[in-house]
């Protein structure tokens, strides 16, 4: 008889429901994983409000764990390593692979820092689970080629928001704004690193205020000076605050999105030619931004652990998961899969 493997399953739009499965069986390429922690990020969230996998699809892709079962034909990897997984490799917990909203998850064509990745005992479960999403900042940060002189705009405090900024920092970048609506986000940023908080609901004109703080330049066009911003990462899936950073850019200034937009954009193009900007999108990561993530967790370099504001067992997935929702209560939300 198999093991049980309760695992949160999608049904539908706002449904999504923990139920008994069988414990997946080894094949010989492949790793079996028992999953420690795991996060809900913005992605579930999309899945969550507006579908995009398919009905019976076991979601979940920032997880910590243990490998308690090893294929044949799988090489550097032995049971009792603790891991976390790259799920972009074969689509983990995005509906293309089972994930690890459960007790344990199968990783098929397991190859040691490409789709899996051992962690220290310094950095605990919970910091585990955090990896992927500190990876996907620091993707950003590498492809965007951001110095310690530049001046930074962060608009969204979410997780990728927060996570960027602690990233910025441990590289040396001291001039960060951020930007976002709740005080309480805002807050976070400052113990992540961002000198400057800015909440549009009530410091006024962000225009305003970036060029009080970075001072102004001249404009290509000699149209009058725009604020000395240099890079701006756009967090927020806000279409507004896209066209916005775009707008606040100065000349020959760097645009990295990392948000994901549920409406129809409208920006001016013409920015991008009038101050020769450079637009670039990031949602994936390399090996190496794993490995960096891990590296900086374990020396101690940033600790993003405090983003993590509530914690549930899998068996109240469905709670969390409407917790998770809520921005102006949580940041970031842990399943606990092992209880």
């Amino acid at each position: 008889m198999k093991n049980s493997n309760p695992s949160g399953v999608f049904h539908a739009i706002h449904d999504i429901r923990v139920e008994e499965m069988d414990q997946p069986e080894i094949s010989a390429n492949s790793v079996i994983v028992k999953v420690a922690k795991t996060g809900i990020c913005g992605t579930d969230l999309h899945i969550y409000h507006e579908g995009l996998v398919p009905k019976g699809s076991v979601l979940g892709h920032e997880f910590s764990g243990e490998l308690i079962e090893i294929g044949k034909d799988v090489k550097d990897l032995k049971i009792g390593d603790r891991v976390v997984i790259n799920p972009m490799y074969n689509g983990v917990g995005l509906g293309l692979a089972p994930g690890g909203f459960a007790n344990f998850v199968k990783i098929d064509g397991a190859k040691l820092n490409q789709n899996i990745f051992k962690i220290p005992d310094n950095i605990d479960s919970e910091k585990g689970a955090l990896i992927e999403p500190l990876s996907v900042g620091l993707a950003a940060i590498n492809i965007t080629d951001v110095h310690p002189h530049d001046k930074v705009l962060v608009t969204g405090c979410g997780t990728i928001g927060l996570v960027t900024i602690a990233g910025l920092k441990s590289k040396g970048i001291e001039n960060i704004i951020a930007s976002d609506i709740s005080s309480k986000r805002l807050e976070l940023a400052k113990k992540m690193g961002a000198k400057h908080t800015f909440n549009p609901t009530t410091d006024g004109d962000i225009k305003t205020f970036v060029s009080q703080t970075y001072g102004e330049v001249d404009s290509l066009n000699y149209a009058g000076k725009l604020p000395n911003l240099t890079v701006a990462f756009e967090c927020s899936g806000v279409s507004a605050l896209l066209a916005q950073s775009m707008d606040l850019l100065a000349p020959d200034g760097k645009l990295t999105v990392l948000a994901i937009y549920s409406k129809d954009l409208v920006v001016d193009p013409n920015l991008v030619v009038y101050k020769r900007l450079t637009v670039k999108g990031s949602l994936f990561y390399k090996p190496e931004d794993f490995l960096e993530a891990i590296e900086l967790s374990s020396k101690g370099k940033l600790d993003i652990s405090p983003l993590v504001t509530h914690q549930f067992p899998l068996a109240e997935l469905p709670k969390a998961f409407e917790t998770q929702a809520d921005g102006s209560k949580s940041v970031k939300v842990l399943v606990d899969c092992q209880e």
